[in-house]
């Protein structure tokens, strides 16, 4: 993740992480992370309220551990610190307006050279902020995917071919020519007189082909004035 590796850089930290609460486990898992191997991240699952990172979460409020070697809260339960004597840790919780939605974490050698912890949780603060913001963005996103999803189903269900009722020999030579060109990119012209389910038809035709993803655009020609027809079908280059 280009967040956390520029976060090492600027805070010149070992490790990073990135927890989210998973709300069917209970638990805060590791998304994105800095410096740490695979396995370490399989590792790297906190409940409420565990350790520095669960309290983090609980309390909703930034913690500092200026030596993880002397804290027994620390848990290291990704394995990912052989050597704890001299490290720092920084944890701060992932908000959006009042609701937690993670904790970011970050790990360091200790030095007394080195800037305010007050300016590196200001830095953490901002960039917690920015994550909460694109989290809460991509749930909106995939919140609209499905929604689109599920609309695209029932209209595929409700304007099936088999939802049209028709018995006769005629209507099912209909039907057949339907299944036989609605998988082509053939244009397709539907005749007949008015209030014989040409529009039925013709939808039944856009759901059951590859175009069924876009939308179905009708509109009336006969009230649309002959010059207009054209661009209107066909499409106009601007000031023509």
């Amino acid at each position: 993740m280009s967040v956390m590796s520029t976060l090492g850089t600027l805070l010149e930290m070992q490790r990073g992480c990135v927890f989210l609460l998973d709300h069917m486990s209970g638990e805060l898992r590791i998304v994105a992370a800095h410096g740490l191997e695979k396995h370490n991240i399989e590792k790297g699952k906190y409940r409420i309220g565990e350790g520095i990172v669960g309290r983090v979460l609980e309390k909703k409020i930034p913690m500092v551990i200026p030596n993880i070697g002397k804290e027994p809260m620390f848990l290291n339960k990704t394995g990912s610190r052989p050597e704890k004597e001299g490290i720092s840790f920084l944890c701060i919780p992932i908000m959006l307006k009042n609701e937690v939605l993670g904790v970011l974490s970050v790990d360091r050698i200790y030095s007394k050279k080195q800037g305010s912890v007050d300016d590196d949780l200001r830095v953490l603060g901002i960039v917690a902020s920015l994550i909460a913001q694109f989290i809460k963005l991509w749930e909106s996103y995939e919140r609209v995917e499905k929604e689109k999803e599920y609309l695209k189903r029932e209209l595929k269900g409700k304007y099936s071919i088999e939802k049209v009722i028709g018995a006769s020999d005629r209507m099912q030579e209909v039907f057949k020519s339907v299944y036989r060109v609605a998988p082509s990119k053939a244009t397709v012209l539907l005749r007949g007189e008015s209030g014989t389910g040409k529009e039925l038809i013709a939808k039944a035709i856009h759901y059951m082909s590859p175009r069924s993803k876009g939308p179905f655009i009708k509109f009336n020609c006969a009230s649309i004035p002959e010059g207009l027809l054209e661009s209107e079908l066909f499409g106009h280059e601007k000031g023509a």
